[in-house]
């Protein structure tokens, strides 16, 4: 599949499903409701900081297109300034889920998370995929997933509950063979040097991955995606205020609300999506 193919899918996806379970969202709360007096009001995000194309820490700062979308919905609330802080994935849930940072993102809603107070609004759909090497798919028959990987080797992203409950119940009866790594990239590495034969995670990340350790094309041809696991929506996700420390977050949650709504029906997330890879 190309780049452009998984560009368009991505739009298409991003267009339409996005926001269909958010139908009537509050109004957006003025400026001068949301400042107090003395000024706007400083809201710190933490960002996972080794997801690209999605979120991640480029040596200097967060980047990344989740990154750049807040970034650019922070500018239509001037009530609100934003401050950024990434971090790796399982240490930004921890400090959600004890109270210690107002958001994280961008994480997918799971029912096992009922610690998390609130969600945003859908930000994007990301598809989840299986990628194998050649020598592993050849000669398997790979229709279901987790059921046909029995005895397969996986690498996953630390902290990732991407492969779903089936497949880690595999991985607990030892069935699935796991190695985890922090990065895309040191786990595409694995799959690379043959340590491992598949490796889940969302397509647009994984080219990503692929982008970043500049593979010859004979080299990337060695393996393939070989399933389409589903769908998933990124999110920011609000956990509990045990401290009462910010008294303004639901304000300011359904302030984003609206404000990432008018962007996706603006055309101003696609825009972002595709911006990100061709400029």
């Amino acid at each position: 599949m190309t780049l452009n193919n998984v560009l368009r899918n991505t739009v298409r996806f991003t267009q339409g499903a996005l926001f269909g379970c958010a139908l009537f969202l509050p109004h957006v709360v003025s400026a001068q409701t949301a400042a107090n007096d003395k000024g706007p009001v400083t809201v710190m995000l933490y960002a996972e900081d080794s997801n690209a194309p999605y979120a991640f820490f480029d040596g200097v700062s967060a980047d990344g297109i989740y990154v750049r979308i807040l970034r650019e919905a922070f500018e239509r609330m001037p009530g609100y300034e934003l401050e950024l802080t990434s971090v790796p994935f399982r240490r930004g849930m921890e400090l959600l889920k004890d109270g210690k940072i107002t958001g994280f993102f961008p994480p997918y809603k799971r029912a096992d998370r009922d610690w998390v107070q609130r969600y945003s609004v859908p930000i994007l759909s990301e598809t989840v995929v299986v990628l194998c090497s050649n020598d592993y798919a050849r000669h398997r028959d790979l229709d279901v997933f987790p059921d046909d990987f029995m005895g397969a080797r996986f690498a996953n992203n630390a902290g990732y509950r991407l492969a779903g409950a089936a497949f880690f119940d595999m991985v607990e009866a030892g069935a699935i063979t796991l190695e985890e790594a922090n990065t895309t990239a040191s786990n595409l590495r694995l799959l690379v040097a043959g340590r491992v034969d598949c490796y889940v995670n969302e397509r647009m990340a994984i080219l990503a991955g692929l982008r970043e350790l500049a593979l010859e094309y004979e080299a990337a041809k060695s393996f393939d995606e070989v399933a389409i696991i589903g769908q998933e929506f990124g999110y920011v996700a609000f956990g509990p205020d045990p401290d009462s420390q910010w008294h303004w977050r639901d304000r300011f949650a359904d302030n984003l609300d609206q404000v990432l709504t008018d962007m996706r029906d603006e055309g101003v997330i696609d825009q972002l999506v595709l911006s990100y890879f061709f400029y």
